[in-house]
Order: structure tokens, then sequence, then C-alpha cells
């Protein structure tokens, strides 16, 4: 499970890097044509996973701010960890990734464009608020602190990079 020390924000920016690098390694190697091309057509290419992503982290963080500010009250910490479980599927309540051709270059914008402002709102929140205090809804696990909230993020992200390595196997098995 990751764990995020809420106290020492270069910890949190070192997680989520380190979970990014590990997105990356596993795209690297992959096409264009490859990054875009679907399993099966009930299946996402590693193309919309990567989009998934960065809506998720735009989506998050405009939860965050909202959160923040808003009056809540704290919770009991929730066991995390099913987040990773993919045999456990989770239908996303987001709207289908487009399937729009898109080539890695780009793809990689897209990522840090979402990513860089949610970084630097939860490094600005870390030093100015108490999140373990405070509490949000999460889509699967209901009310969680703030602080379960960001290590949901990485949760995610690592749920993710399982997907991108069965869609691997798929296409470069074809």
């Amino acid at each position: 499970m990751i764990k995020i020390n809420i106290r020492n924000g270069d910890y949190v920016l070192n997680t989520f890097l380190l979970v990014r690098k590990e997105l990356l390694n596993e795209i690297d190697a992959l096409s264009d044509k490859q990054l875009n091309m679907k399993p099966s057509e009930d299946k996402w290419s590693v193309s919309q996973v990567i989009r998934h992503l960065a809506f998720i982290d735009e989506a998050i963080l405009r939860a965050l701010r909202k959160a923040v500010q808003e009056e809540s009250k704290r919770v009991t910490e929730k066991n995390l960890d099913s987040a990773l479980d993919r045999t456990n599927k989770i239908k996303s309540r987001l709207p289908e990734p487009s399937t729009e051709f898109t080539n890695k270059e780009d793809l990689w914008k897209i990522l840090n464009q979402a990513r860089t402002p949610l970084l630097e709102y939860i490094n600005e929140i870390i030093d100015g608020t108490v999140i373990e205090d405070k509490s949000m809804i999460h889509p699967v696990f209901g009310p969680i602190s703030i602080k379960q909230m960001i290590e949901s993020i990485g949760l995610h992200e690592k749920r993710h990079i399982e997907q991108i390595k069965e869609i691997k196997e798929s296409i470069l098995n074809c």
C-alpha cells in the first residue's frame, strides 16, 4: 500500500513521481499505433487509460479544492488496498475516454498538464491544512479523509498500470 507521510510534502511528491515513472516505463517502448490499439471492442486502449488518468487528476483537483473549503468532519481511516485488486472490476462513472488517435508525446503532455497543478495543490494543502481532519466522498470507498484521498490517487494509478500490462500482453501477442 502506498503510504504518504502527509507531514512531508517531499515524500508526497516522490511517491507520485515514482508511480508516474512506473507508468511511463510501461508505455515507453510502445509505438503510437500500439498505444491506440484496443485489445477488443469492449476494452480500453493504453491511450484511453492514460486519458482516464489525466481526467481523474483533474476531477480530484476540483474535488480537493472544494473539500478543503467546506466544513467536514474527521472520519475513520479505511483500508484502501482493494483499489489494487483487478479481479474486482469497477465501472468508471466518468465518460468513456476518447478513442481519438494520439501520439505518445501528446499523451505525456496530457498527463503532465493534469498532474502538475494537482501536485502543486497537494503540496500547498499539506503545509496549510489538517487533512486528516477533513473528509470527502470517494466514489468507491465513500467518506474518507483528504489524506486518504491523496493516497488513493497513487493506488488508482497503480491499478491502471496493471491494466496497461494486461493490454500490452494482449496487443503484443496478436
